[in-house]
């Protein structure tokens, strides 16, 4: 399919639009408690799927003798990488941080840091700030049981 190109008009109307969601997202980190919670939240996570991805590539090697490049983190092998790992997690833990919920309100955090990274999305920005304390708490939850690991 050939590209279509766009006429004078159209092609203003796109660069206004871009300039209004740069517009955007410049007065969203232009306060600065928020973007340092948006920062916070997306880190903490980030910690959260780099540790998890240490079981993931030994998993996936085992299963099919495979080093790959790039991995995704996909609900249904969590638990069982994790358990693999001779982890015990809940798995209602497990899908309030790495399902892909994303029912508003009740978003996961993976599904949150995606909106957060993709789009800035506003009301991702909310329920971030509104579920602050308990989003952590589920971050905490699975940091603390790989950091208190018997490693004797």
């Amino acid at each position: 399919m050939a590209l279509t190109q766009l006429n004078d008009g159209q092609k203003l109307l796109l660069r206004n639009r871009a300039k209004d969601e740069l517009d955007r997202i410049e007065r969203l980190i232009a306060d600065k408690d928020k973007k340092r919670m948006i920062d916070d939240f997306k880190e903490k996570f980030s910690v959260c799927e780099i540790v998890y991805k240490v079981i993931l590539e030994d998993h996936q090697f085992n299963k099919t003798g495979q080093h790959k490049e790039r991995f995704k983190v996909i609900m249904t092998q969590v638990p069982y990488a994790l358990a693999y790992a001779g982890y015990d997690f809940d798995n209602e833990l497990l899908k309030k941080l790495f399902s892909s919920e994303g029912k508003i309100g009740s978003r996961s955090v993976k599904k949150l840091r995606d909106e957060l990274t993709h789009s800035m999305n506003d009301k991702a920005v909310k329920e971030v700030s509104d579920r602050y304390e308990e989003l952590n708490g589920y971050m905490d939850s699975f940091l603390d049981k790989i950091r208190s690991f018997d490693a004797a």
